[in-house]
C-alpha cells in the first residue's frame, strides 16, 4: 500500500480558521504566521495578528500531528510508548522545514501573490530504505528466540526498528538546493484565504512525501 504523507498544512488551513476578513492583509505576516504554526508549531505571530488566542492555536497544531498519527495507529502495532515516540518524530521533523516567506505582491484583483523559498528536506525515501533493509533479518531473530513470538510482538518489533530508521534519518537528513513557487492568497466574499492547490503543492515540495508502508504489515 503506498500513500502520500497526511497534508499537515491542508488540515490547519482549509479549516478556514487561519483565514483573515477585512479588505487589507499583511499578506506576508499571514503566510509567515500560518506556515510557522502549521510546520513549527510557533503561535506568537498567529496570536499577535489576532487570528485567535495561544490555546487556539496551540490546539490547530495539534490537530495537523493528530491528522499524521491517525494513519500509523491504523496501520501498525504501536503501544502508548511508541505512539509518544512518533508523535514527537513527526513534530521534530516539520519543524526541520526549510523556508523562507518572500514579499507578497497584490494582485489587480484583490489577492495576493507570495513567493516562497524551500528546500527539499529528503528523509522518508532513506528511512524506508533502512527500514527494509532491517527487517529482512528479523525472521531470523525471531527463530532464535525459546518462544514464538505473537504477531502482536512481531508488529511492535516491526515498528520499533520503523521508529529508529524514521529518527536516524531525521538527525542526519539532507536538502536539495533552494527553489521557488508562489501561494495565492485570494479574497474570496471578503475573507482571504490561501489557495489549497497552492499549499498542497508547497507540502509536496517541502518533503520526499511518496513512500510505501506496504511491508509493514509483514
Amino acid at each position: 500500500m503506498k500513500r502520500k504523507m497526511r497534508v499537515i498544512v491542508v488540515c490547519v488551513v482549509l479549516c478556514g480558521l487561519l483565514a483573515a476578513c477585512g479588505n487589507k492583509l499583511d499578506a506576508r505576516g499571514y503566510l509567515q504566521a500560518m506556515l510557522d504554526l502549521s510546520y513549527k508549531g510557533e503561535t506568537g505571530d498567529y496570536v499577535e495578528m489576532e487570528l485567535g488566542s495561544a490555546e487556539e492555536a496551540q490546539a490547530l497544531y495539534e490537530r495537523g500531528i493528530d491528522s499524521e498519527m491517525l494513519f500509523f495507529k491504523e496501520k501498525l502495532s504501536m503501544s502508548e510508548e511508541l505512539e509518544e515516540d512518533f508523535r514527537s518524530l513527526f513534530k521534530e521533523l516539520y519543524g526541520n522545514a526549510k523556508y523562507t516567506v518572500g514579499e507578497a505582491k497584490k494582485q489587480k484583483d484583490g489577492s495576493y501573490v507570495v513567493e516562497i523559498t524551500y528546500e527539499r528536506m529528503k528523509v522518508f525515501e532513506p528511512a524506508l530504505t533502512a527500514y527494509n533493509e532491517r527487517i529482512a533479518s528479523l525472521p531470523e531473530a525471531w527463530a532464535a528466540l525459546e518462544e514464538k513470538p505473537t504477531q502482536e510482538q512481531m508488529l511492535e518489533d516491526m515498528t520499533e526498528i520503523l521508529r529508529d530508521a524514521l529518527q536516524e534519518s531525521v538527525s542526519q537528513a539532507q536538502y536539495e538546493e533552494p527553489q521557488t513557487l508562489s501561494i495565492r492568497i485570494e479574497l474570496i466574499e471578503n475573507v482571504y484565504t490561501p489557495n489549497s492547490e497552492d499549499v498542497i503543492a508547497l507540502e509536496k515540495a517541502l518533503f520526499d512525501s511518496d513512500y510505501s508502508l506496504e511491508d509493514t504489515q509483514g
